[in-house]
């Protein structure tokens, strides 16, 4: 005898098929959140296993750009493109983050190389981009015999500097540096291959973008930009 099966049936072994999948789902989403872990981490950890990087979802970061294009950049006046994989400004030039606007923030620049001139600076809480407001840290070997130092920018204009400290015999240029520069609350601490600089306090300005600047003879390189939580 040959057994047949109706179609009702079919489709009713189909929908307890998809059930039982949806309860082990929830059983294993269950678990997870039991032992602390959650589906991004699982995503990480295969991602990052098979050679993959897994971009700012797999770093913790609310923004990161390594240069490959200029796509998530904005450029108000002056010259910054993209060179041999990353970022070059000269002279008088001005550069800005388009999708990023934050209150409290660490910024990291893995590499930072000034080549040649009297410095850069590293906008942090920017706004109005085409007359920028907000702050600089300046890496300047021509302030003073050379100084890190903390300005304020109001409608396009900087102030003078509200924290500084001199730096004479360090060896400004041709180096890869690591810049950080932490904005919390209205403290902002700037660091140097993980080494503290500057800190200052200052309440004018409580949100806003990143950025680049060049001036003078100044040529530099920056790459690998992160933004994650202070």
């Amino acid at each position: 005898m040959r057994l047949t099966t109706k179609p009702h049936e079919i489709g009713q072994g189909l929908v307890e098929v998809a059930l039982i999948i949806v309860l082990v789902g929830v059983a294993a989403m269950a678990a997870l959140s039991a032992t602390g872990t959650s589906l991004q981490d699982i995503y990480c950890d295969v991602v990052i296993g098979v050679g993959g990087t897994g971009g700012s979802t797999c770093s913790g970061a609310l923004f990161s750009d390594s240069f490959e294009n200029m796509d998530n950049w904005y450029v108000p006046w002056g010259k910054f493109n993209i060179s041999d994989g990353a970022l070059f400004g000269e002279k008088y030039s001005a550069i800005f983050a388009k999708d990023f606007t934050g209150d409290d923030y660490m910024l990291t620049i893995d590499k930072a190389n000034l080549t040649q001139g009297n410095g850069y600076g590293v906008w942090f809480r920017a706004q109005n981009l085409d007359k920028p407001e907000g702050y600089i840290f300046q890496y300047d070997p021509g302030y003073d015999g050379g100084s890190f130092l903390f300005r304020k920018w109001v409608d396009g204009h900087e102030l003078a500097p509200f924290a500084r400290v001199k730096a004479p015999g360090y060896d400004w240029h041709g180096e890869d540096h690591q810049v950080q520069i932490k904005a919390e609350g209205d403290t902002f601490t700037a660091y140097v291959d993980g080494d503290e600089v500057l800190s200052a306090s200052d309440s004018a300005y409580t949100e806003g973008t990143v950025g680049l600047r060049t001036w003078d003879n100044t040529q530099a390189t920056f790459d690998d930009i992160t933004i994650t939580n202070p």
